[in-house]
C-alpha cells in the first residue's frame, strides 16, 4: 500500500497497486502479466482497437470520448497514428475481459516499447478512470494526465476535457467528470460516507462505498478526517449529483490553493 505522487504542487494520495514508473510506463509495465501480441488492423475509437487475430482490445485506464462526440474523431486519429499497423503487446493489471468480451488491457507496442495510454495521455487525448477491479498503472497514468493537463495540450486545451468545480455540476450533469473543491462534511450512512462538497446537501457529494473505507484507512487517511481538505475525485456523477466512489485511486488530495 502507498500513496501515489503527483509532478509538482500537487500532493495525489492513493493507490492500492502503485507502481513507480518513468513517463513511458517503464519497469512498471513489466510488472504486470503479459498477454497476448498481433498486429493492429482497425482503431474503431480512441480507447478500441482490432488485432490480426480477431482479438478486440479497450484500452484499460482511460476515458476517451466516442468518435459520435466532441473530441471522438480526433482521439481516434490521434490512437491510429500511434498502433495501426503496428505490432503491440498487451499487459494486464486487473480484470480481463469487460462484459462484451473486449481484452482490458494495457498495450504497448512490441518494437519500441512505448506505451499506448501513456502516449494518450500526453496526448491529451484521454483521461484516467479506474476501476475497483482494474487499477494497474494507476500512478503513471494520473502523473501523465496531470502533465497534459497543465499544458492544457490536446482535448485540455479545447475545453473538451475539463475540471469541473461543484457548483458547475447540475442534474443535467451526467457521465464521467473530475470534480474538484473542498470538503464541506463527511457523514456516515448505510451505504458508506458522503462527502459533501457544498453546504446545501442537495449539492455535489461523493458516496465512498462502505467496503472501501478500510483501502482509504489503511493509506493513512480515513473517511472522516477529511472535511477542510481539498480533494479532486473522479466517476460517474448520477441524476442526484452523486459520485459513487468504490476505490481510492478515484481520489486525490491536494495542496491547499
Amino acid at each position: 500500500m502507498a500513496l501515489l505522487r503527483f509532478p509538482a504542487c500537487i500532493v495525489a494520495l492513493l493507490a492500492l497497486t502503485c507502481l513507480s514508473a518513468c513517463g513511458d510506463g517503464g519497469a512498471a509495465l513489466d510488472r504486470l502479466s503479459l498477454g497476448e501480441r498481433g498486429k493492429v488492423v482497425r482503431v474503431q475509437s480512441g480507447e478500441v482497437l482490432t488485432l490480426d487475430n480477431g482479438l478486440v482490445v479497450r484500452l484499460a485506464g482511460v476515458e476517451v470520448p466516442f468518435p459520435d462526440e466532441p473530441g471522438g474523431p480526433t482521439a481516434q486519429a490521434d490512437l491510429a497514428k500511434h498502433v495501426s499497423g503496428r505490432v503491440v503487446e498487451l499487459l494486464y493489471g486487473g480484470l480481463r475481459r469487460d462484459n462484451q468480451g473486449r481484452a482490458l488491457a494495457q498495450v504497448r507496442l512490441a518494437d519500441s516499447r512505448a506505451w499506448v495510454q501513456g502516449m494518450m495521455l500526453r496526448d491529451g487525448m484521454a483521461m484516467v478512470r479506474t476501476w475497483a477491479d482494474n487499477r494497474g498503472m494507476a500512478q503513471p497514468m494520473l502523473d501523465d494526465e496531470a502533465r497534459a493537463r497543465l499544458a492544457k495540450a490536446g482535448l485540455w486545451g479545447q475545453g473538451v476535457f475539463r475540471v469541473l468545480v461543484p457548483t458547475e455540476l447540475t442534474r443535467e450533469t451526467g457521465g464521467f467528470q473530475i470534480v474538484e473543491g473542498s470538503v464541506r462534511a463527511a457523514t456516515p450512512t448505510r451505504q458508506g460516507v458522503y462527502l459533501d462538497f457544498e453546504d446545501d446537501r442537495r449539492g455535489f457529494a461523493a458516496l465512498v462505498d462502505d467496503k472501501a473505507l478500510p483501502d482509504f484507512a489503511a493509506l493513512g487517511e480515513p473517511i472522516q478526517g477529511l472535511p477542510g481538505r481539498l480533494m479532486r475525485v473522479r466517476g460517474v456523477v448520477g441524476w442526484n449529483r452523486a459520485m459513487a466512489v468504490d476505490h481510492p485511486e478515484q481520489v486525490e488530495l491536494l495542496k491547499g490553493r
